[in-house]
């Protein structure tokens, strides 16, 4: 059973699929609580908001982000 709380969501993701959290590309549409803020902070998963829904050029500057968060690790 899931929860509102995304941190709870990402645990979930986590243990079942064994993929490491920054690893993970999370993107939320949210306009009134900083879900992307949460799991950054709680887990260190790479994300990006989204308030208007998904549009090409906000995955391509995601993509962008978690490509220079996943060098800025090595």
């Amino acid at each position: 059973h899931l929860s509102p709380n995304k941190k709870t969501h990402f645990k979930h993701l986590h243990n079942e699929s064994g993929i490491p959290y920054n690893e993970m590309l999370f993107f939320d549409d949210c306009n009134w609580g900083d879900n992307c803020g949460t799991v950054t902070r709680a887990y260190g998963v790479v994300s990006y908001r989204t308030p208007n829904g998904l549009q090409y050029e906000e995955f391509l500057a995601a993509m962008d982000k978690y490509r220079q968060e996943s060098e800025s690790r090595s």
